[in-house]
């Protein structure tokens, strides 16, 4: 591809995407409810600054994820929240961004806690598991909080860790819907600086329980680190902007 196609292309791509974000945070800050129909390709073109191209071709995008409905006769409809693509990994980043919904919240925090649990007790259980993993993570995240590191990428690597061990077929045939799930709850979008300074005991003390083999503690640390994750996301929300 020649530069000049790149510069061509470039700006278009980036229209798409702010096309599609913006329409995305009308739907999650309740512009549009469920049912609504959206307006025209003209007027959404207008009030955007696009073309109805661009329009278009984002209204397919969140048509694809289940956001959006094209009906002849009637128009573009928003869906309920029951029909999107849940684990889509801009649909969790747009929710936390946008979303000051407590139930979305709750509904995560159980689904967390009924994976993790699980997931824990099953390592912890497992002779063969590996816990100086979890170790190494709680050391890079600790580095991270001295200016040394990426937490974020500690941070995930041991909850994917944790996953991985479980060696359950179900559960790491989910691994692909979950990674997009933590990438989007361990964003620094979602959490806050100063408390990653106080979830970090909580890693360590989950890593401890594991290296023990003791499944009863694992599980027990891992919902005080989950909980703490539910209180911190509601905080965000409470001082956030909409």
């Amino acid at each position: 591809m020649h530069a000049t196609d790149q510069q061509t292309r470039a700006p278009v791509k980036s229209l798409h995407r702010d096309a599609v974000e913006a329409i995305a945070k009308w739907l999650m800050i309740g512009r549009y409810p469920v049912g609504a129909v959206l307006p025209t390709e003209t007027e959404i073109g207008e009030e955007l600054e696009i073309s109805r191209t661009v329009v278009r071709e984002a209204v397919r995008t969140l048509v694809a994820k289940g956001m959006l409905q094209v009906r002849r006769k009637t128009g573009t409809i928003v869906l309920p929240v029951s029909d999107w693509s849940l684990f889509d990994p801009e649909v969790l980043a747009w929710r936390f961004r946008y979303s000051r919904d407590a139930t979305f919240v709750d509904d995560m925090t159980r689904f967390r806690a009924a994976i993790e649990t699980i997931a824990v007790e099953i390592c912890a259980a497992r002779p063969d598991f590996d816990a100086s993993v979890l170790h190494a993570c709680c050391d890079e995240m600790a580095a991270a909080l001295e200016g040394r590191g990426d937490w974020f990428a500690a941070d995930l690597a041991f909850h994917r860790h944790i996953l991985r061990g479980t060696d359950n077929q179900f559960i790491l045939h989910m691994q692909p819907m979950l990674d997009n799930f933590f990438d989007a709850m361990l964003s620094p979008e979602v959490l806050r600086p100063e408390n990653m300074r106080i979830t970090l005991p909580y890693h360590r003390a989950i890593a401890d329980a594991i290296a023990a083999g003791d499944p009863v503690r694992s599980r027990h640390e891992m919902l005080q680190l989950v909980h703490k994750g539910r209180e911190d996301i509601l905080s965000r929300i409470e001082t956030s902007e909409p």
